[in-house]
């Protein structure tokens, strides 16, 4: 029997003891209990049921997943983070669902495993609301989430492979064996092919929450779960692109190295960039070992870059034979690029403009043989991380009826495995 299918049977009970209790003429204080945990009890039922969906797989477009993988997506569809951290609030050990996935990660108490994360946050539409139990008279519309950047490392062609314990080391071959062609009799001498390996520690990226138990009590557990959810994973990853991006960090600093630390810093341009100068560098990024073509080329630029592109046009003229030159309009960089590259995208996690000379720096990325063969193909750079999220501080603001719960995910540098894969460069924008 599938999750989905113990919650669909468990639904139908649970509706069916509502109706009864409901059809009575009076209800006495024990039975009026039991309607309101039965009402919880339905709604809680309603979101695991949402999760069983996402968790099951499409049986035309999806291969049935193998019998220890269909079993631990089962268990992480119903684990809840809210449950998590309402037994870190109490200082006692996870159960049910929870300690069952702690144990199959191989994690301990006072930790969320991440892969919790890999299941979607639960989506409601804008125009549905949350029914309410009969005692309440309020339909909660769903909570809104703040807003942050979309990731951008992914769009890179950074991955995040997990790691368990220990250091974390990727290793690349920079020195190849060689080949040749020899004459009859010929000595065919050998070369030693050569390795560089870079390891990375775990750092430590946190965020911080603060909750009322009265607001919990107010919105109810199933919409606290997925508004906790859907902000902590967006708090963390705007972070954690920050950090991939920019940071500036070694072994013995707090940030990781990003991309850019890891990237040669190009000749300042001294002209505000054009439609010219931006085909220049789309064009720069061929080299025939990672880029074949130009869609093979994506470049992500600041916000004020990019704002300058949509503002660059070429002019295109062709000759009628009555009144000359005529023109068909403009074309905006911008929309060229879309239209012709493989890829040109501004975020603003990108750094700001120097102040003096107005350049803004911007990631090229050689995509070819990353989108070759297999199912993701070659794997261009890293950034590992630990597994799971932590939990502390649950204690602070006990006297105001408030809880802290400060989350900690542990990550490494970015390594750029294949580093010819990338390169920076930069625009001038303005005078």
């Amino acid at each position: 029997m599938t999750p989905k299918q113990r919650l669909q049977i468990e639904q139908s009970e649970k509706r069916q003891r509502i109706n009864e209790l409901l059809a009575a003429d009076d209800l006495d204080d024990e039975q009026r209990s039991e309607l309101d945990g039965l009402t919880r009890r339905m709604q809680q039922i309603e979101v695991e049921m949402r999760a069983a969906v996402i968790a099951e797989p499409d049986p035309v477009t999806s291969p049935a997943p193998a019998t220890e993988d269909r079993d631990r997506l089962e268990l992480r569809s119903r684990a809840s983070v809210g449950r998590y951290l309402l037994a870190a609030m109490r200082g006692r050990s996870a159960q049910g669902a929870e300690r069952e996935l702690l144990d199959e990660a191989g994690l301990e108490d006072g930790t969320i495993p991440l892969e919790l994360w890999d299941t979607n946050p639960v989506e409601q539409r804008a125009d549905t609301v949350s029914g309410a139990p009969g005692t309440v008279g309020v339909n909660l519309d769903r909570l809104r989430p703040a807003v942050f950047a979309p990731s951008i490392l992914p769009r890179l062609g950074v991955e995040m492979p997990r790691v368990k314990s220990g250091t974390y080391a990727s290793g690349t071959i920079t020195t190849s064996l060689t080949a040749g062609s020899h004459a009859k009799g010929d000595v065919a001498e050998a070369s030693a092919a050569a390795f560089t390996v870079t390891s990375v520690t775990p750092k430590r990226i946190s965020a911080r929450l603060a909750v009322a138990i009265e607001d919990v009590a107010a919105v109810g557990q199933a919409n606290f779960e997925s508004i906790l959810r859907e902000n902590l994973s967006l708090a963390l990853s705007d972070e954690l692109d920050d950090q991939g991006l920019n940071g500036a960090g070694g072994n013995s600093g707090k940030d990781l190295v990003g991309i850019f630390h890891r990237l040669t810093d190009p000749t300042a341009p001294t002209a505000v960039a054009t439609f010219d100068s931006f085909v220049a560098a789309f064009a720069g990024g061929i080299d025939g070992l990672w880029a074949n073509t130009v869609k093979d080329v994506a470049i992500v630029a600041g916000p004020a870059t990019y704002r300058l592109s949509a503002q660059s046009f070429r002019d295109r003229v062709i000759d009628t034979g009555q009144r000359g030159g005529v023109s068909l309009g403009d074309t905006a960089f911008s929309d060229y690029a879309m239209a012709n590259y493989g890829g040109w995208w501004t975020n603003k996690r990108m750094p700001a403009i120097d102040a003096s000379s107005k350049v803004q720096q911007a990631i090229l990325y050689r995509k070819g043989r990353s989108m070759m063969g297999g199912s993701g193909g070659m794997r261009t750079a890293v950034c590992p991380h630990w597994n799971y999220i932590s939990i502390d501080d649950i204690y602070s603001g006990s006297a105001k009826g408030e809880r802290y719960f400060t989350m900690h995910v542990l990550l490494g540098d970015v390594i750029l495995v294949q580093p010819d894969a990338y390169a920076q460069v930069a625009f001038k924008t303005a005078t």
